[in-house]
C-alpha cells in the first residue's frame, strides 16, 4: 500500500517537519488564544462556519473550501460558528 487515509480526529499524520491534525468542534466550542512560535500554519475548513481571530484583531469567517494561511507567531483564537471540522497542517519553519 502506497498512500494511508484517515478521517478521524486529532493527530492524523506527522513527520519531521510536519504535523497535520483534524479538529472536530460542536457549534458554540471555542479554541483558546494560542501560537505556534517555530511552524508556519495552513488551516483547510471542511464542514461547518468558523469564526477565527489571530492576534485578538484580524477577524476570518470561514466556510468548507477556505484555506487560511499565517506564521505560527501570530495569536490564533475561534469559535465554531456551526458543527464544524477542519485540517490543521503546522510546517517548521
Amino acid at each position: 500500500m502506497f498512500g494511508t487515509v484517515k478521517n478521524e480526529g486529532g493527530m492524523l499524520f506527522s513527520g519531521n517537519n510536519f504535523k497535520v491534525v483534524k479538529k472536530v468542534l460542536k457549534s458554540g466550542e471555542q479554541i483558546p488564544s494560542h501560537n505556534h512560535e517555530s511552524d508556519n500554519i495552513v488551516l483547510s475548513v471542511l464542514k461547518g462556519k468558523m469564526e477565527m481571530y489571530l492576534n485578538d484583531t484580524e477577524k476570518h469567517v470561514l466556510v468548507p473550501g477556505d484555506i487560511l494561511n499565517f506564521d505560527g507567531v501570530n495569536f490564533i483564537k475561534g469559535t465554531a460558528l456551526e458543527d464544524s471540522e477542519f485540517n490543521v497542517t503546522l510546517v517548521k519553519k
